[in-house]
């Protein structure tokens, strides 16, 4: 059953209505509430401060304000989506103060201030003006209850992708998932810690624009993950439920077995962990010791220059060879793996532009996107 919510009153020489459409409403689910406030007695110039009072049985934001500004003739038009928090009734409650004053005070306070609108003067610290808090009825919604163990409330996709499913041992794997949809969602992580793998990652990227169509929300993660071993991604799974089609339905991504393959030790540097200790059991003792303090010495005085020489000439050799990885690369994913194993926040908006190529099928040049890499 569909159907609108209206409240109208009259009170302190004010009307206000409040309208909400497609009643019932389950919890976490958007109610879009409308608040119309009019000035009925017109003798005075009258001010509006309005808003929701702030609760743990719901959460709300405001998407829309209207002014009518005209002295002796004020409206305020609002627009809030609202989330109850709970089952229920649920009571919406209210905020508002009423400023009083008169033509003579307004006057006297334009030739201090160029401000000519009654949101400025509510606000006005030099203007002459009587407050009065107004004590406004709640709202009274019935909430349906939702399903037991949801996870959400909305309609939501969930899409990932994992770069591959064999890699040698420490060399990461990379897992890019999206999370998108309409409804209310907060930060969330999804795959633990564990010892079987090290798992890197950052904050979740978060775009939540509140319309008058609900919440749309956006969270994207990006994991890379290493081990020295065979391993495997516990399974995501959530339960969401859409208070449109009034169905529960999954958001997955399957566990992900990931297969390690062994390096080679004579690949490894440092093969040994300590060098071998000095002997001084010898009759020649002092000579071997007195070698040792002037072979310290030397090193002291020789080698720093000379490994600061060589660190100059590594970091320039790397340097050299990413600038020529990524101006050999053919294609935005193959960019977009190269920069995100470098682990660099100066990279972070060309990540960005070529997350959104890769996997919102977005149309940016891979020259524009190199180009902005020059510059960084």
């Amino acid at each position: 059953m569909v159907y609108a919510q209206d409240v109208h009153y009259l009170s302190n020489g004010i009307r206000y209505t409040f309208h909400v459409d497609n009643q019932p409403h389950y919890k976490h689910e958007a109610i879009l509430l409308d608040v119309n406030i009019t000035q009925e007695e017109h003798s005075p110039v009258m001010l509006f401060k309005f808003t929701l009072q702030k609760s743990k049985n719901y959460s709300f934001h405001q998407i829309k304000f209207k002014e009518n500004s005209t002295y002796h003739h004020l409206k305020h038009y609002y627009q809030y989506l609202v989330y109850p928090n709970q089952e229920g009734n649920c009571s919406i409650q209210f905020e508002m103060i009423k400023s009083i004053t008169n033509d003579n005070k307004v006057a006297a306070y334009a030739m201090l201030d160029t401000r000519d609108n009654v949101n400025g003067l509510f606000q006005a610290n030099g203007l002459t003006k009587e407050d009065t808090k107004i004590e406004l009825n709640p709202l009274t919604l019935n909430i349906k209850a939702i399903p037991h163990a949801t996870d959400m409330v909305g309609d939501f996709k969930l899409t990932y992708h994992l770069d591959k499913n064999s890699t040698d041992a420490y060399d990461p794997v990379h897992l890019h998932v999206l999370l998108k949809g309409n409804g209310n969602l907060l930060p969330m992580k999804l795959i633990p810690q564990s010892d079987h793998y090290h798992l890197f990652t950052q904050e979740p990227k978060v775009k939540i624009v509140h319309t008058i169509k609900g919440t749309q929300t956006d969270i994207m993660w990006d994991y890379a993950i290493s081990a020295k071993e065979n391993f495997t991604l516990p399974k995501i799974l959530f339960k969401a439920f859409n208070p449109k089609t009034q169905k529960l339905y999954e958001l997955k991504i399957p566990a992900q077995t990931i297969t390690v393959h062994q390096i080679e030790k004579t690949t490894l540097l440092d093969k040994e962990d300590t060098p071998s200790s000095l002997s001084t059991n010898s009759d020649a003792s002092w000579f071997w010791i007195f070698l040792s303090y002037v072979a310290v010495f030397m090193a002291g005085y020789l080698l720093p220059r000379n490994l600061w020489r060589r660190k100059i000439v590594l970091k320039k050799s790397q340097a050299e060879h990413l600038t020529n990885r990524i101006k050999n690369a053919q294609t935005h994913k193959e960019l977009l793996q190269l920069l995100v194993v470098q682990n660099s926040s100066k990279y972070h908006e060309a990540i960005n532009h070529l997350e959104e190529v890769v996997y919102n099928n977005q149309k940016i040049p891979l020259e524009k996107i190199k180009k902005m890499l020059k510059s960084t």
